[in-house]
């Protein structure tokens, strides 16, 4: 959960949508009890080595919604209800904070997710 809260953009406005803003404070506390070696994030400090939680690649296609359609035999592609961070880096909305733009683009996107009319 912190380490979703930590990730920014998209990842940590699902996280929020998910799990409301009373998980809030969770974050501001110290690194979670979770974190362990080579298996988050590395923050170095001088000769201090600490880690804090990160999501692995399974964690960041779970939240984004990925799946498989089997197409034939031999053939499948990978689709996702929300893009992965780097597509999300794209659009232009990853401007260092959640912006009204963000906003109404994932409520948008959202409204079309409930009404059954996006589209991969």
């Amino acid at each position: 959960m912190r380490a979703a809260f930590l990730h920014g953009g998209l990842i940590w406005c699902l996280a929020l949508h998910s799990l409301g803003f009373n998980h809030l404070p969770s974050v501001l506390n110290s690194i979670s009890t979770e974190a362990v070696p080579f298996s988050g994030l590395l923050i170095g400090n001088g000769d201090q080595t600490y880690y804090d939680n990160g999501l692995s690649e399974e964690e960041i296609d779970f939240m984004c919604g990925m799946y498989y359609i089997d197409h034939c035999k031999f053939y499948s592609s990978i689709v996702s209800w929300w893009p992965w961070p780097n597509a999300w880096n794209t659009l232009g909305l990853n401007v260092g904070f959640w912006s009204a733009h963000c906003e109404n683009w994932f409520q948008g996107c959202l409204g079309n997710l409930q009404e059954g009319v996006s589209h991969m």
